[in-house]
């Protein structure tokens, strides 16, 4: 395996630990969702070059969080955000990096709100950290359909001000069908048919 093809995987695997942590710690799953990949594509472009950093998820989330922070101040007609923002400190390698939001971010991505073609979408993308183009083919539909699906589903969850917990164990079960159909999706590269139905009945 190549250098560029090794970072890619780690890219890949730390992409759902670290947007876990953005969301955890600012809110706003749209803006930092961007942000990620943001500092995933500044991520590609420097490794290779300048070498793995010592804590790879510490300098995601940092450069990410720098994101975030310029993207708040700029919006200077939002004086509340330019408030919080100027509030916010960058996440340092020193700071303890050894909580996985993975499971929070996956019942998010899955929130009864959202369509279940949505959850799915949604968690491929932020979860397991497909591109949209490779979703869109999963689901056999245009790549512009996917994008427009998933942007749909993130305005969702900012619209709803749904919160970063786990949810209720009276929501648990219902919610934790669509996080099982997304896991076989995963382990399962020939389940392009079986993306159109939800394993359980009552994900519908």
């Amino acid at each position: 395996m190549t250098s560029d093809a090794r970072i890619e995987d780690l890219l890949r695997d730390l992409a759902p630990q670290v947007l876990g942590r953005l969301v955890r710690r600012h809110g706003q799953f749209d803006a930092c969702e961007d942000a990620l990949q943001e500092a995933l594509l500044a991520a590609a472009r420097q490794w290779p070059e300048q070498g793995l950093p010592e804590d790879p998820r510490s300098w995601l989330v940092t450069v990410a969080s720098r994101r975030l922070v310029d993207l708040w101040r700029s919006e200077s007609a939002r004086q509340r955000r330019e408030e919080a923002a100027a509030a916010l400190e960058p996440l340092t390698p020193a700071e303890p990096s050894d909580q996985d939001d993975t499971l929070r971010l996956l019942f998010l991505c899955c929130h009864p709100s959202l369509t279940v073609p949505s959850q799915l979408a949604l968690t491929l993308r932020a979860v397991s950290g497909l591109t949209t183009a490779e979703i869109a083919r999963a689901f056999l539909v245009p790549e512009a359909t996917m994008a427009q699906r998933i942007s749909r589903a993130k305005q969702s969850i900012k619209a709803a001000g749904l919160t970063f917990a786990l949810p209720p164990e009276t929501e648990r079960a219902d919610r934790l069908c669509v996080v099982l159909h997304v896991l076989y999706l995963l382990f399962n590269e020939g389940a392009t048919q079986q993306a159109r139905e939800p394993l359980c009945t009552g994900a519908s």
